[in-house]
């Protein structure tokens, strides 16, 4: 197997190889396993195989491939093995490879253009990001034929951007690693993540931004207990400057007489002053309580 070179190589690559049924597809496999008689473990119609190549991890998922019968199956049943194929090799492929058979003796047809478009979108739009077309050549083939697939394959090279791959023999195989190191390095690092998790996601990452529009739009008043609390504040300084006023101008002769009455005095004002705070509190508190209700009611008959 070709080495992997540069800095940005990560520890392990994740690989998922899908194409119809035929010689091409397992030649890939094998290519990239660089082993002639590779045996994996099959996971329902999926083989997932592993290897290690100068200390790097290698997983491979070859999912099963289709033909004029399989494309007459179960969309469910095809969307299914599909799924799995990337979903074994957790949390995601960093790249998928697309196998189109170039052959001599035919080209392909717009029907099995429109089969490997089809089967590739049954993991969302957003496989074409990862994907590289691969043309996987027999032997003999020359570069007309080569360029009348292109040609045909023309929609599938749009839609993943250009990324394709010629492989026309094992030597070829180190063009195919740099495209799927190059293919890293554009997503930076990023794996192609199943749909289940994808969706998952979206779901957290959506509630964090409703959470943080909300509280954007509303954001909480800290301050608006705090004008209750001066006035009170305010009120108490003023009843005690009065009470040791009431002090100093009353003679030390009849201090014994008044001090009964300003102490009375200076307690029934304090406790005033305490019973009007908690009721504008509680006044202050009940309003917020129907505005929240208030709130709730219009976001479920919503």
């Amino acid at each position: 197997m070709a080495s992997l070179q540069g800095s940005s190589v990560q520890s392990d690559l994740r690989i998922v190889i899908i194409g119809n049924a035929g010689d091409e597809k397992n030649k890939v496999v094998k290519s990239v396993l660089n082993c002639e008689n590779p045996t994996g473990e099959k996971v329902g119609l999926c083989t997932l195989h592993q290897c290690e190549h100068e200390g790097r991890r290698i997983s491979v998922v070859e999912a099963p491939g289709w033909d004029k019968v399989s494309t007459q199956q179960s969309a469910e049943n095809m969307k299914e093995e599909v799924e799995r194929s990337v979903s074994l090799c957790p949390p995601g492929p960093h790249a998928l490879l697309l196998v189109i058979p170039v052959r001599i003796s035919e080209e392909p047809s717009p029907n099995d253009i429109t089969a490997a478009q089809m089967h590739m979108e049954l993991l969302s739009e957003r496989v074409w990001k990862h994907t590289i077309l691969l043309f996987a050549c027999e032997e003999g083939v020359r570069d007309f034929n080569i360029q009348s697939y292109f040609q045909k394959a023309k929609k599938i090279l749009d839609k993943c951007k250009g990324k394709a791959c010629v492989l026309e023999s094992h030597s070829k195989i180190s063009e195919l690693f740099t495209k799927i190191e190059d293919l890293m390095e554009e997503n930076c690092g990023d794996v192609f993540l199943p749909q289940v998790y994808y969706e998952l996601i979206q779901r957290k990452t959506g509630s964090l931004r409703f959470r943080r529009g909300s509280l954007q739009k509303n954001p909480p008043n800290m301050t608006k207990n705090k004008p209750h609390l001066a006035l009170l504040f305010i009120l108490i300084i003023w009843v005690t400057m009065m009470a040791i006023a009431s002090f100093i101008a009353v003679p030390r002769s009849e201090l014994g007489l008044h001090r009964d009455l300003v102490w009375g005095v200076c307690t029934a004002v304090i406790l005033f002053v305490l019973a009007v705070f908690l009721a504008v509190y509680l006044h202050s508190k009940e309003n917020r309580m129907k505005k929240k209700r208030h709130k709730t009611k219009s976001r479920l008959k919503t």
